[in-house]
């Protein structure tokens, strides 16, 4: 499935940011880099939201303190892998607080125009020497063309590297703004298990804040791998210079967010099928998300997509689950463009065409209109394999 999304064009990004990586040692493999740095040339604003898990890690509290005390200003953001900082304790508080004033200082800048993200296994204490030793280095090989190399440190089971740039218009000039994710595994609203920063060379009109919010509510919160969130969780939208409608900005990094959204459900942890889960006929927004994320970590229907099964009555009975009140026989279910059963009627001379479409597609669809109202939501997951098992009982091994 990665072959199908790695090969990505260039990430370009916005004017005034810059980007690096390098190898500290956190990873066993010296070619692989685990240190990242996001580099702004001034300090602009940023916004941030965070996992709901009640266990945080130690970087979402620095992160928090640090917006609250620059007044959502940010120079710089420092990205470990293969080690969380999480449930270490006051040091591990104490240990990513150090991290961002050594950072600070080589910037001559307030430790607080400094945030640090970190992911990969719980519980052990992050070796931040290593860290330490290797921050002139990720300063000075700071460039504006090593986004792909930036994306790549943060990965942790991903197999392919997560970032998208897109154009949009701002009071006549072009602006642009860059999005990072990564996630493979853990994933599922709300945080979708994950971290993820956006970049742009504009700021909304009315500032950020609110907006993040709902843009992750159109994207990673549509999210879902195995119905797991992790205690890291972090999204930031980073921008400044040209002031934008703020629908415009809002539009534009909420498709940009939409896209790496997809790329994480696409290489989710042993998957051999990217799934969109069609919700329609719901009464609300709210309503048909979250019929689709009942459907979309569903083992069974997971499993069947694996199986090539097109079992819609997996499908409707984790719809039925959900809590949303409908009436079964006013409901649709379909498969690809097979409609399986359609207001209370089962169609099993169509199984045959959704079996073929999940034979022959890497990326499948499965839908449910439940005939309560217009709104409707995409959600995006993947099918659950033995690899899932299998990725998952080697992952501190």
């Amino acid at each position: 499935m990665a072959d199908h999304v790695a090969t990505i064009a260039p990430i370009a990004l916005p004017e005034g940011f810059s980007a690096n990586a390098l190898h500290c040692g956190l990873r066993k493999d010296p070619t692989h880099a685990d240190l990242g740095l996001l580099l702004c040339d001034t300090a602009r604003p940023a916004a941030a939201i965070y996992t709901q898990n009640r266990l945080v890690g130690a970087h979402v509290q620095v992160c928090r303190e640090h917006l609250a005390k620059s007044g959502g200003l940010v120079r710089a953001i420092l990205v470990n892998a293969r080690n969380a900082n999480c449930a270490t304790g006051e040091q591990g508080v104490l240990d990513a607080r150090e991290c961002c004033a050594a950072l600070a200082q080589r910037l001559g800048c307030p430790t607080e125009h400094v945030l640090m993200a970190s992911t990969g296994p719980i519980g052990a204490p992050l070796q931040k020497d290593k860290i330490l030793a290797k921050l002139d280095a990720l300063v000075l090989g700071a460039s504006t063309g090593k986004a792909h190399e930036f994306a790549r440190a943060i990965m942790t089971t991903d197999t392919f590297p997560k970032a998208r740039t897109t154009t949009f218009a701002g009071n006549g000039s072009q602006r642009r703004a860059t999005g990072f994710s990564k996630g493979a595994g853990m994933i599922h609203p709300n945080m979708a298990t994950m971290l993820a920063f956006t970049v742009a060379d504009a700021v909304p009109h009315g500032g950020l804040q609110a907006m993040v919010k709902r843009i992750a509510d159109r994207s990673y919160h549509r999210v879902t791998i195995d119905g797991d969130t992790s205690p890291n969780d972090t999204f930031v939208v980073w921008g400044g210079g040209t002031e934008v409608p703020a629908a415009v900005f809002e539009d534009a990094v909420t498709s940009l967010s939409q896209q790496l959204a997809r790329l994480i459900a696409a290489d989710g942890e042993g998957l051999t099928r990217l799934i969109t889960v069609q919700v329609r006929g719901a009464a609300t927004e709210d309503e048909a998300n979250h019929v689709g994320r009942t459907i979309g970590t569903s083992p069974l229907v997971k499993t069947a997509v694996a199986g090539l099964d097109p079992n819609w009555g997996r499908i409707l009975s984790a719809a039925g689950r959900a809590g949303v009140p409908f009436d079964a026989a006013k409901a649709r279910v379909w498969v690809g463009e097979a409609e399986v059963y359609h207001l209370g009627v089962p169609h099993p001379e169509r199984e045959g065409v959704a079996h073929a479409h999940l034979k022959n597609n890497k990326e499948v669809v499965l839908g449910v209109d439940l005939g309560r109202g217009t709104a409707s939501a995409d959600i995006w997951t993947c099918d659950l394999t033995k690899d899932y098992v299998q990725i998952n009982a080697d992952y501190r091994s």
